[in-house]
């Protein structure tokens, strides 16, 4: 964008000495200034009426592969794979179509009596009531008698064992029902599978459903179990 990096360091609290080396080598540690930067650039794409050439999912997962590929280079080489197989720009703008055509349906709706809340339709794909509902019935009816450690293991349980196109829809609904710890458990649940391959692939089917915030996490649990 030609924007100078004593402009980026000021309007994102970074350190300018630190945006000439994320310029060169170095990574940020954490996806704040990433975030920060990014949100700099597209300020400035957007009054130039222009679009960056990646989109900030793409960006983050790109960051955690870096990170994990010292400790975990197969894990950082899957990362690398899915985010090369499609093209950033496109996929940022089949996710942004979705999203709109999921805004346009749920303004149509009127509203329907549930016993949990689940979300609506997403993208092109007619989606069926959650799967899981029960499983988040339960949930909740154990928060509200107070029995937090039954709750959380109908959480963690879902996160250990559902498919990975489940979980977009599926930690929709939890937000949805306003059960923040559950989808927080279900993420650190799907972050410990076996096989390393399986919540690097649910990572990337949250961010391709834009849920930005719930790939990173898993993502960062990635990083962590790396370490240990």
């Amino acid at each position: 964008m030609d924007v100078p990096h004593k402009v980026i360091a000021n309007k994102a609290g970074v350190g300018l000495s630190s945006i000439s080396c994320y310029k060169g080598e170095r990574v940020p540690e954490e996806p704040g200034p990433l975030e920060r930067i990014y949100k700099v650039l597209e300020e400035e794409a957007q009054a130039l009426n222009t679009r960056l050439p990646y989109s900030l999912p793409h960006l983050l997962a790109l960051r955690t592969a870096a990170t994990v590929e010292r400790t975990d280079p197969d894990a950082a080489a899957r990362v690398l794979a899915s985010l090369l197989w499609r093209p950033a720009s496109e996929a940022w703008l089949r996710s942004r179509k979705r999203r709109m055509l999921h805004a346009r349906r749920k303004a149509a709706r009127l509203p329907v009596p549930a016993e949990v809340p689940v979300p609506g339709q997403t993208g092109d794909r007619h989606l069926t009531p959650a799967k899981h509902a029960a499983e988040i019935a339960d949930y909740l009816r154990h928060v509200a008698a107070g029995r937090f450690r039954d709750a959380q293991f109908i959480a963690w349980m879902l996160g250990l064992n559902l498919d990975v196109q489940e979980f977009p829809r599926t930690v929709a609904s939890f937000r949805t029902a306003g059960a923040e710890e559950g989808i927080e458990a279900m993420l650190h649940a799907a972050a410990d599978r076996d096989d390393i391959q399986m919540p690097i692939g649910i990572a990337m089917t949250l961010l391709d459903e834009g849920q930005v915030a719930d790939a990173q996490t898993i993502l960062t649990a990635i990083h962590i179990n790396a370490k240990a």
